[in-house]
């Protein structure tokens, strides 16, 4: 539709409310702290909209929620930790606004999180380890943010996970062996950011990759022969990086690769 203007504080009287559904609009003004009055709310879309402010925290009450989509706003200032009390939730996008400061570890708590998009923020600080306790989640999406300091070990724990993209970032350190846990792993794209070290031989586990993007990156050292083992892998970016060696003749091995790219930028 076309509404304007902002929601009432009053809101927070509909305690009977499961579903609230105004993406697409015109809305402006703050998300009321109301919300967190009602108790039986499941689903809250208020995406691609205008509002502005912070996320209240006391939306980290809604004991019931399972989706919250705020993301193409004017959404500022911090995550608030109470959100890690939304432990029903399944879904939490908060791409597209101008939210910044520290990933809280807290959402670690939210052990039925199925996706976690935060791009396009102005998210800092480093990514929590809590996050590898994610066992449900199949999306990790924080690429465009100014998130720094190393990949965690413990991401490796995310068993389930389909796409994890943490690109355009400030991301430092080398990329652990442990991301060879991710067997279901689709997708990944760490580009863009200031990784050293080497590329693992882990990787050659994510026997069902389509998708690699290390380009723009500081890695050094050889391509792993075992990238030759992914099968499925449709394209494969390393350019932009200090890699020597020669191009192991197990590559011939990717009849689905589309794109290869091992150029200098």
């Amino acid at each position: 539709n076309n509404l304007q203007g902002s929601i009432p504080s009053s809101i927070g009287q509909l305690t009977e409310l499961i579903q609230l559904r105004a993406h697409q609009n015109q809305l402006s003004g703050g998300i009321p702290s109301a919300f967190g009055n009602i108790q039986t709310l499941e689903h809250l879309s208020l995406s691609a909209n205008q509002f502005d402010g912070t996320i209240p925290s006391t939306l980290g009450s809604l004991a019931n929620l399972k989706y919250l989509h705020l993301a193409g706003n004017q959404l500022s200032g911090t995550l608030p930790s109470e959100l890690g009390g939304l432990t029903a939730l399944e879904y939490l996008y908060l791409h597209s606004n101008i939210i910044s400061g520290s990933i809280p570890a807290e959402l670690g708590n939210l052990i039925n999180l199925k996706e976690l998009l935060l791009q396009d923020n102005i998210l800092s600080g480093p990514i929590p380890a809590t996050l590898g306790e994610l066992d449900n989640l199949t999306s990790l999406l924080l690429y465009k943010n100014e998130i720094n300091g190393p990949l965690p070990e413990a991401i490796g724990g995310l068993e389930s996970l389909l796409t994890l993209d943490l690109s355009s970032n400030q991301l430092t350190g080398s990329i652990p062996a442990t991301i060879g846990g991710l067997t279901n792993l689709q997708y990944i794209h760490l580009g863009g950011n200031q990784l050293t070290g080497s590329i693992p031989s882990s990787m050659g586990n994510l026997s069902a990759l389509e998708y690699l993007y290390l380009h723009s990156n500081n890695i050094a050292g050889s391509i792993p022969s075992q990238i030759g083992g992914l099968a499925n892998l449709n394209e494969l970016f390393l350019q932009g990086n200090d890699l020597t060696g020669s191009i192991p003749s197990s590559l011939g091995n990717l009849n689905d690769l589309i794109q290869l790219f091992l150029n200098e930028n």
